[in-house]
């Protein structure tokens, strides 16, 4: 006995049209799958979706096209442990509907819905899998008279899915997580199961009682893709989804990329595309690599293109998002996000040395200063506020307003050094999040800044060097010109230190410059300082950061020199100096910051980082 036994007219056309509906209502589930998992509703619809298909097939073993990495991406159960009862719902649904479809409507009626969860859902290893189930569940030989019994040996395939989705897990990410957090990533496959088991009591038990007329599926299979969706709405939100697929556009666009191999590549072809006699590989490779430098330096190069690219699409994908959800928690970080694609570069001097491109973006943009006014504006006593008011306060040194930027960078040191001196409270000290507080609860949610990775110590270090320049170095007579430019007609060069990029390739000249411009200036210990620090052999650091103790002891840059001249030591394996000068700095400047990250030296702890144009 099934839907079909009744031949007459108002019951098959009640099952053609209630069959209707379930295909309806699980296309909807099967969009909102997809959708959880990329931010688009309609797969098919999607620029490269039968590479999208493939993809699944080529990857197996690879996490990323795993049933597991929708417990990861985009929304992580680690960060919303409400997605637990949701994805565990859903796949239930998913699961359990095709499965009672083929019993209930017979095996054929149940092919939509598997087509469903392959090309819709776009999980075909899951639709492989379920179409086993259901032949199992509804087919001679293997269906059974009990169709409860029937419907959960159609369940065992799909528990071997799940189980293999578990393996399937990063171990990048399981391996890391306390015994809690590996709770919740077994818990979404555990809910579906027991949820599928439930759904076919439930559904089998009214079809039993109204003897299987038309209808059993529907209401359940309604419960099913409402639950999921309301519990989305009410406690995740569309904002975290669009967010998170946000940060991860962004951490993929400006990810450090290892150009050793692609350059070696194009100078072999380059080489072996030379006429006979060859000349040198060598000689070859040198004018590939200074190719690959012009495109990464000039402007109208296509890695500088493709950087200009980016940065426009992050801004607009940002705008986009502060327009849509202005009140969201995560709105001040999009805007953050914007700010920081806005002033990233690539960093020349660590592709000469290492061949990776690496972006930084600790040398603000004018272009985002609009940016990190309205984050100040919003955020001021947060991480973000802590990088805003720095930005802001080093293009206001820029601009010679340096009354505002002396109060923004006291106003960092005052709000932010004492958090850092206080301690993280991760245990890891060289994890840029160590500094915000770690939930505890097993359905807490971390700040919404933890995923920014911002290096709250390197800020209030940066706050404390420019506050001590512009408060230690008004010159009696360049004034502030040595520090921001020559203004209103003076003579001398109409930039000044705080214009300088420590990254870029004429930093060291443009250094010179300035002395040369100004002689005697009161900030020539600081740029000796920067110029000692550019230097790429350690003897030669080691020598001029000696000669400028020498000439300025008592100068505001001498404690950095100092601690330079520690770390330039230590590299060079020279332990008693070290030592020496380490006892120097924390005897002749205590109160310094410097002297600080001195005596957390000498314990033997990680003193606080400070940006890679200052190491």
């Amino acid at each position: 006995m099934d839907v079909w036994s009744r031949s007459g007219s108002k019951y098959r056309l009640r099952a053609v049209v209630l069959l209707a509906v379930n295909v309806l209502l699980f296309g909807g589930a099967a969009c909102f799958a997809y959708w959880l998992r990329s931010g688009e509703v309609f797969a098919p619809a999607r620029d490269g979706y039968w590479d999208l298909i493939a993809q699944t097939f080529h990857g197996v073993g690879q996490p990323e096209v795993s049933l597991a990495a929708f417990l990861i991406e985009p929304i992580s159960i680690q960060d919303v442990p409400v997605q637990i009862p949701i994805v565990g719902l859903l796949v239930a649904a998913l699961i359990s509907i095709p499965i009672l479809v083929a019993i209930l409507y017979r095996f054929w009626s149940c092919l939509p819905f598997i087509l469903m969860v392959g090309f819709i859902a776009v999980m075909p290893w899951l639709a492989i899998t379920l179409l086993g189930s259901c032949v199992i569940a509804s087919v001679r030989p293997f269906r059974t008279r009990f169709r409860f019994m029937s419907a959960l040996l159609g369940l065992v395939p799909a528990i071997i899915y799940l189980v293999l989705a578990w393996s399937g897990t990063p171990e990048v990410v399981v391996g890391r997580i306390d015994p809690v957090d590996r709770i919740k990533f077994v818990a979404p496959w555990v809910l579906a199961i027991v949820a599928s088991a439930a759904v076919f009591a439930v559904v089998l038990t009214i079809a039993r009682i109204v003897n299987y007329r038309p209808g059993a599926v529907t209401p359940l299979l309604a419960v099913m893709f409402a639950l999921p969706v309301i519990l989305f709405e009410k406690h995740v939100g569309r904002d975290e989804l669009y967010y998170r697929l946000l940060e991860h556009r962004d951490e993929a666009y400006f990810a450090d990329v290892d150009a050793s191999t692609g350059l070696e590549t194009a100078a072999r072809s380059a080489w072996e595309r030379h006429p006979l006699p060859r000349p040198p590989r060598e000689l070859v490779r040198e004018r590939e690599e200074i190719n690959w430098l012009f495109e990464l330096a000039t402007d109208l190069g296509p890695r500088q293109t493709e950087l200009t690219r980016h940065q426009a699409e992050i801004a607009d994908r940002c705008d986009w998002f502060h327009e849509q959800f202005p009140d969201s928690r995560y709105t001040p970080n999009a805007i953050f996000i914007k700010a920081r694609a806005w002033d990233r570069r690539v960093d020349i001097g660590e592709f000469r040395r290492t061949k990776w491109i690496r972006f930084y973006d600790d040398f603000p943009s004018v272009t985002s200063r609009e940016s990190w006014r309205i984050i100040l504006e919003n955020r001021r006593d947060t991480p973000l506020g802590a990088v805003a008011l720095l930005r802001l306060a080093q293009l206001e040194a820029r601009d010679c307003d340096v009354e505002r930027a002396l109060a923004k960078t006291a106003e960092i040191i005052e709000k932010f050094d004492t958090r850092v001196v206080a301690g993280p409270t991760n245990s890891d000290p060289d994890d840029p999040d160590a500094a915000a507080p770690v939930p505890t609860a097993i359905l807490a949610r971390p700040a919404p800044e933890i995923g920014l990775h911002i290096p709250l110590e390197r800020v209030v270090i940066e706050a404390h060097r420019l506050h001590d320049l512009l408060s230690a170095n008004r010159d009696p007579i360049y004034e502030y010109d040595p520090i921001c430019g020559a203004r209103g007609g003076k003579n001398g060069p109409t930039f000044g230190l705080a214009d300088l990029d420590p990254r870029h390739e004429a930093y060291t000249a443009r250094l010179e410059e300035i002395k040369a411009a100004y002689p005697g200036c009161q900030i020539e210990d600081n740029i000796d300082l920067e110029i000692a620090k550019a230097q790429p052999v350690a003897a030669d650091k080691i020598q001029r950061l000696n000669a400028l103790l020498s000439r300025f002891p008592n100068r505001d840059a001498a404690p950095e020199a100092m601690l330079r001249l520690v770390s330039a030591y230590e590299s060079e394996r020279d332990a008693q100096e070290s030592a020496a000068v380490l006892e120097r700095l924390t005897r002749e400047h205590p109160r310094t910051i410097w002297a600080r990250q001195a005596i957390a030296m000498r314990l033997g702890q990680s003193p606080m980082r400070v940006s890679r144009a200052g190491q």
